[in-house]
């Protein structure tokens, strides 16, 4: 991979796509905090909020899969283009029943779904247009380009989410999410892909399912990518309720859990720091060393290390979470044909938000049972497990080896 960042951003449709994400995301951090206040302080009800969150998760859940294969048949582009349309409008709408005083936690709520359920079209999108304005070998790289961008644009819009709430701006932080999603429309409305590349369309069939089921047969046929998805479902599987419930109570104190999410944070801008270097290596090794160094990680926490060490070892699990979530992406990017690309990463979507969430759900009883290091050594001996096997099974063939079909086929 001899491409750096700086050469990336020089490509103009890379630069577009990303110019307009970064200020996408940083709409959508602003507005992911701004809401949940807004909702609190038009009922003051935990409830609402209960409610809020249900109509943000169950679209996803629903259109989940079908959504990527929808997208293999329709214009990428202009998939994009709409969704980002739809989403602009939606918040637009908001902005004006709230400066009308008129707004009700039934219209926020619908626009919630709305809003998922246009992000389950968009992101598909995404992922399956790099492949078509990139070369193979530098997916990786603007992969983990864009989701440091994300991740920065994510803490910093958080906090100018809580600064505008805190001084009673609800309409200001309407505002930028409604012009954040008009300027990434425009950004990839300038995008000018090759009118034989702008759509990859998949050969009609009698159902949606039976796209789905190609799709999965497709990644069941290519091992590398299959191992790669189960493997990172596994390890979220183990890792994820210990990292959203577990931690919390290993920290004890606010204060400490937000030092150390921190550091979690701290990790994974490493890790993408490094990410050029780490490339040389395949994808498999890759996802297999994240959850090597997670299992390391967790077991070192289970004899409640001192606080300096503590943070090591968080921002040592930050560096691992990167290692295993970009390279499973790419690895779907670089081997999966573009007809069916977007059903794939739907797939993959879907899989890694079933583990996470089955992850959460099995954690919470267990460290009812259990104390919580004994949870972090259980989850720890697991993930080396994981990580070991394919290092062990799997001989390293260099991160360019790519199947032999091609991308046009």
């Amino acid at each position: 991979m001899s491409v750096s960042y700086t050469g990336l951003l020089k490509q103009r449709n890379y630069r577009l796509l990303f110019s307009g994400q970064v200020l996408s995301q940083l709409g959508d951090a602003i507005y992911e905090v701004g809401i949940v206040w807004l909702v609190y302080q038009m009922t003051g009800s935990p409830a609402a909020l209960g409610w809020l969150v249900l109509c943000q998760t169950v679209p996803f859940l629903v259109l989940g899969l079908i959504a990527g294969a929808y997208v293999d048949r329709w214009d990428r582009r202009l998939t994009m283009i709409v969704t980002d349309v739809l989403r602009g409008v939606a918040v637009l709408y908001l902005m004006v029943r709230y400066l009308t005083g008129g707004l009700t936690v039934w219209e926020v709520c619908l626009v919630a779904a709305v809003l998922t359920s246009a992000r389950s079209f968009f992101h598909p999108s995404l992922r399956a247009i790099l492949p078509q304005m990139l070369p193979r070998d530098q997916l990786l790289l603007a992969n983990s380009l864009s989701e440091s961008a994300k991740r920065i644009c994510k803490v910093g819009g958080m906090l100018l989410g809580g600064a505008l709430m805190a001084a009673e701006r609800a309409d200001l932080m309407l505002v930028i999410n409604t012009a954040s999603f008009f300027l990434s429309l425009w950004t990839v409305w300038k995008i000018a892909l090759p009118s034989a590349e702008l759509t990859s369309p998949a050969p009609v069939r009698a159902t949606i399912f039976q796209d789905i089921r190609s799709a999965g047969l497709e990644i069941g046929r290519t091992k590398s990518v299959l191992f790669a998805i189960v493997l990172s479902s596994l390890g979220l599987i183990a890792s994820a309720g210990l990292i959203k419930i577990g931690l919390p109570l290993l920290a004890g104190e606010g204060d400490v859990y937000g030092l150390l999410m921190a550091c979690f944070s701290v990790g994974m801008f490493a890790s993408a720091a490094l990410i050029k270097r780490l490339s040389k290596l395949s994808i498999l090794t890759l996802v297999a060393l994240g959850w090597l160094l997670y299992g390391v990680a967790f077991g070192a926490l289970a004899f409640t290390p001192p606080l300096v060490f503590a943070c090591l070892l968080i921002g040592l699990t930050g560096f691992a979470h990167f290692l295993t979530d970009i390279p499973v992406t790419t690895i779907i990017q670089q081997k999966m044909p573009l007809h069916r690309m977007s059903a794939c990463q739907s797939i993959w979507a879907t899989a890694s938000f079933g583990a996470e969430s089955l992850g959460v759900a099995v954690a919470g009883p267990l460290l009812g049972f259990f104390t919580v290091t004994s949870g972090f050594a259980l989850a720890g001996g697991i993930l080396v497990g994981l990580g070991l096997f394919p290092l062990i099974k799997f001989r390293s063939r260099g991160q360019n080896k790519l199947d032999r079909r091609s991308l046009a086929e």
